[in-house]
């Protein structure tokens, strides 16, 4: 006999669940305002967590530490719930009644958003997360991560009226879930967003679809050769020693052909000119330190292998501020190389015509991650589609580069937007998605509590 009438998900039973416990998507939006928000839990509330997780526990575990996760729909805030009309009238905020429904719209575009949220322990310590993958929205802890931070910004009234909301919410949910998961799991692999995704496309396809997605450069001939070149582990006649005066050369032709590339797109941008009169034996010194406000020659011997091993240290090759290192290095074979090492996905471009630069001038050279720049220019690679591209490091996916898809909502048929509603439909359409995280019934959990 079931436990339960048997539930199929629908997106007005989450909106309906939702409201039923006192939730939507504003109080969500308003503890993730500060990013990473913390709720550090004690006494009443700790019991609140633990009831919370004990929700949870009925759910299989899905990796280390206890970890169970899966995805909820909240609706948007109504109207009323999001502020009051007459009110905002009043003081002038508003003009109109419509004019606070176009601002209302306008600040929830969604009926419905959707949020991560994971559950796990470790020894004593608990935690509770709610992301939208993009961001870390709020964490519900009895611990605090940050040393010296205070967690909790909020009073414990407002804690345990929240906490209960969500323990009542999490009770009704887990307990329609563990009717069906299947039924749980087919509906969130249907409806999810494909901005909260992970996937892949191929990137001709990519480049298909929206031309100015194709990566570019001037002289595409030779970087393909200078490539190929690195692949090969073809990399010139190395230097017999290494000086800080010999590295300064290589610096500057690195440093402007990044200027360069800078340029096509800022007309305004600021050309650096060294001050007249530099002997021409320093230009390239002077030019170092015009772009790091140093001054080698008074803590250094210029011609000096040793003095540029001292040298060497921390950022001192790195153009801007783009994780674009340009390097020497003796590092594996006997004699100096100079080495460009991109970390950046989004930088591919800038990186080859710095690489280009170096290799029409006959350095040494060695390129980091040749081969998957050598895919991507020949358009032979796949492109990763994420949610969220900040510190996209290349070395950290099998694609050459990434793309954060746009909400479907800002996909226009205008020059502004950088998708059209078809072509965002061609992408995921197009695109091979990963298989999300499905949740499954911890049998031993649910027969003891029957």
């Amino acid at each position: 006999m079931e436990r339960h009438k048997k539930t199929i998900f629908t997106r007005h039973l989450f909106i309906d669940l939702a409201k039923e416990c006192g939730l939507n998507a504003a109080i969500f939006e308003q503890l993730g305002s500060g990013r990473d928000t913390e709720i550090v839990v004690d006494n009443d509330t700790l019991k609140m967590l633990v009831k919370l997780q004990e929700q949870f526990a009925q759910l299989e575990e899905m990796g280390d530490n206890e970890y169970r996760g899966f995805y909820i729909e909240l609706p948007r805030p109504t109207q009323e719930e999001w502020g009051d009309c007459e009110a905002s009238i009043a003081d002038g905020e508003y003009e109109s009644t419509e004019e606070y429904l176009r601002d209302w719209e306008l600040s929830n575009p969604r009926e419905t958003v959707w949020y991560h949220v994971s559950s796990a322990r470790y020894r004593e310590n608990r935690t509770i997360q709610f992301t939208d993958r993009k961001h870390s929205y709020f964490t519900i802890a009895n611990y605090s991560r940050y040393i010296n931070r205070v967690g909790n910004n909020f009073p414990n009234e407002w804690q345990r009226d929240f906490l209960a909301k969500l323990t009542l919410y999490f009770h009704k949910l887990i307990d329609t879930i563990i009717q069906d998961p299947e039924e749980f799991n087919d509906y969130v692999a249907n409806h999810l967003p494909y901005q909260q995704r992970d996937g892949k496309i191929a990137r001709k396809e990519f480049n298909r679809i929206e031309p100015r997605f194709k990566i570019e450069v001037e002289d595409e001939t030779t970087a393909i050769k200078a490539l190929e070149d690195s692949v090969c582990k073809n990399f010139g006649r190395p230097l017999d020693t290494m000086t800080i005066r010999s590295y300064c050369k290589y610096y500057r032709i690195a440093h402007e052909a990044y200027g360069r590339y800078f340029e096509r797109f800022d007309t305004t941008r600021k050309i650096r000119t060294l001050p007249n009169g530099v002997p021409l034996e320093l230009q390239d010194v002077a030019y170092y330190n015009m772009v790091k406000f140093c001054d080698l020659q008074d803590k250094y011997a210029l011609d000096s292998e040793t003095d540029f091993n001292k040298f060497a240290s921390d950022h001192y090759g790195e153009l801007g501020l783009l994780r674009l290192n340009i390097l020497a290095s003796d590092f594996d074979s006997p004699g100096w190389r100079i080495i460009v090492s991109n970390s950046y996905s989004a930088y591919v471009d800038v990186a080859v015509e710095v690489a280009t630069a170096l290799y029409k001038s006959g350095a040494p050279l060695e390129i980091h991650d040749a081969a998957k720049l050598l895919r991507i220019l020949k358009e032979k690679d796949h492109v990763k589609l994420i949610p969220y591209t900040f510190h996209d490091y290349m070395g950290h996916h099998e694609e050459g580069t990434v793309y954060q898809l746009p909400w479907e909502y800002e996909c226009m048929d205008s020059e502004e937007n950088v998708l059209s509603l078809k072509q965002y439909h061609d992408i995921i359409s197009l695109a091979e998605w990963d298989e999300i995280e499905k949740v499954n019934i911890d049998k031993n959990e649910v027969v003891s509590k029957l």
